[in-house]
């Protein structure tokens, strides 16, 4: 953490290392009965971004506040987002905890999560991720996704800034700019295609055109996330330098650095790349494929092994994908180990011996 301010002493175990900001001359002390202890960056929209708590006992929070002269669109936009995340129930996406929309300063409080953003993680280290830490992000990335888009919620801003790395999981979070593509429509759902742009070096062909969009857009997303992540710089505009028009052009053309990625991840990404929405894998077929084709190779991670958790297996479709993960992890520890391909061995001759020894005494018994 930088640059904290007095209220955040002691603090460190709960903040965790993310990039935070003392209060600013004119913030108010509190918002609801949350009193507020420092700042993170400025979310979209104008709003001011907190971290405070109801009491010294209780959690963090986040407190997102719009600014008291915000006009009747933006506030909309406001609770477009408060309405996207509550509907998404999954470990891997901070929860919304309060909210007040009808306040002079409308405001909702989230679950603050402890660790660092992607963006910074990167930023501290000299280089990309190595294979094993770009396998753990895909896959904890592609399960937050997954999570969304049962709900019916397109992120529409995946980004290495809106990824938390935590000691126990990968987590996805800021829906200020999220669609809901349900039939039920809630309220506040207008966006201009520019309040829907999110950041260009990471937004999808359709998403820079203005055009509708699907959960295949996130998918792009992920696929650029992953290829920025491989070797700590962009694959298209590593100085953000391009105007739109030239970004928009290089991807028609296809002109992506891609050398950084792994070869075992490199389909998956290419794929997740493709301009044509229709023509990218789903997030479960991503899911396959990188579990396929990524293999255990221990090399040191900071990133934390996604875990399988029970609010996961809320369907015979999330239970398949979890026993699958599982036995893909086994495969690994056996075929890419000699530990692991030495006990196979003995396990298979002890158990050879076994059903020999057995079927020697049921033929002794018979004849």
């Amino acid at each position: 953490m930088s640059d904290a301010s007095s209220p955040t002493e002691g603090l460190a175990d709960g903040l965790g290392s993310r990039r935070l900001h003392p209060l600013e001359a004119g913030d108010p002390p509190q918002i609801g009965p949350y009193r507020l202890l420092c700042r993170l960056p400025r979310g979209g929209q104008g709003a001011d971004v907190f971290v405070g708590r109801d009491d010294a006992a209780d959690p963090l929070v986040v407190v997102k506040s719009l600014p008291g002269g915000a006009g009747e669109l933006v506030r909309r936009r406001f609770a477009r987002e408060v309405e996207n995340a509550a509907r998404i129930r999954s470990p891997r996406v901070a929860q919304i905890v309060d909210q007040d929309l009808t306040a002079a300063n409308p405001y909702y409080a989230q679950e603050y999560v402890a660790g660092t953003p992607l963006d910074e993680f990167l930023a501290s280290r000299e280089g990309g991720l190595n294979a094993e830490e770009l396998r753990r992000i895909a896959i904890g990335l592609l399960r937050a996704l997954r999570d969304a888009h049962a709900a019916g919620v397109v992120h529409r801003d995946v980004k290495p800034a809106n990824i938390i790395i935590t000691d126990r999981d990968v987590v996805l979070v800021d829906f200020g700019i999220s669609r809901y593509l349900g039939a039920e429509r809630p309220a506040g759902t207008v966006t201009t295609a520019l309040a829907g742009l999110g950041s260009k070096l990471f937004a999808s062909p359709e998403q820079l055109q203005g055009l509708p969009l699907t959960q295949a857009s996130d998918v792009y997303s992920w696929g650029m996330v992953i290829a920025y992540a491989a070797g700590a710089r962009h694959p298209v505009d590593p100085d953000d330098e391009l105007a739109p028009a030239d970004y928009w052009l290089e991807l028609q053309a296809g002109r992506l650095d891609l050398s950084p990625v792994p070869p075992n991840l490199l389909d998956p990404v290419s794929h997740a790349l493709r301009v044509t929405p229709e023509r990218r894998p789903t997030i479960a077929e991503l899911a396959r494929d990188v579990e396929q084709q990524t293999r255990w190779l221990e090399q040191p991670s900071e990133i934390p092994s996604p875990r399988a958790r029970l609010q996961d297996l809320r369907s015979v479709v999330a239970v398949r994908e979890a026993v699958r993960y599982h036995l893909s992890r086994l495969e690994r520890a056996i075929a890419d180990t000699p530990t692991g391909y030495a006990a196979a061995i003995v396990c298979a001759v002890v158990l050879g011996l076994v059903a020999a020894v057995v079927l020697g005494f049921v033929t002794y018994i018979i004849f």
